[in-house]
């Protein structure tokens, strides 16, 4: 997988963990402290996240790193 499809993996996982749990993006945004744009940014894969950053989103939805690398 290059880098492109792991940013587009990472984001759709999040985004439909997100909406599985019924968050809008304002709710993770309050959560994390991270800006709504940003938010938008990696899910849809215009943004190259941290590690950091990603492991507190996978966090936010019950997710380890690697569930959200599964690309589904």
């Amino acid at each position: 997988m290059n880098d492109i499809e792991l940013l587009q993996t990472f984001g759709f996982n999040f985004k439909i963990e997100r909406l599985r749990l019924k968050l809008s993006q304002e709710d993770v945004a309050f959560k994390t402290g991270f800006s709504i744009s940003y938010i938008s940014n990696v899910e849809n894969a215009k943004h190259n996240i941290s590690l950091c950053n990603a492991v507190k989103l996978a966090k936010i939805v019950d997710k380890s790193i690697d569930e959200m690398l599964i690309a589904k």
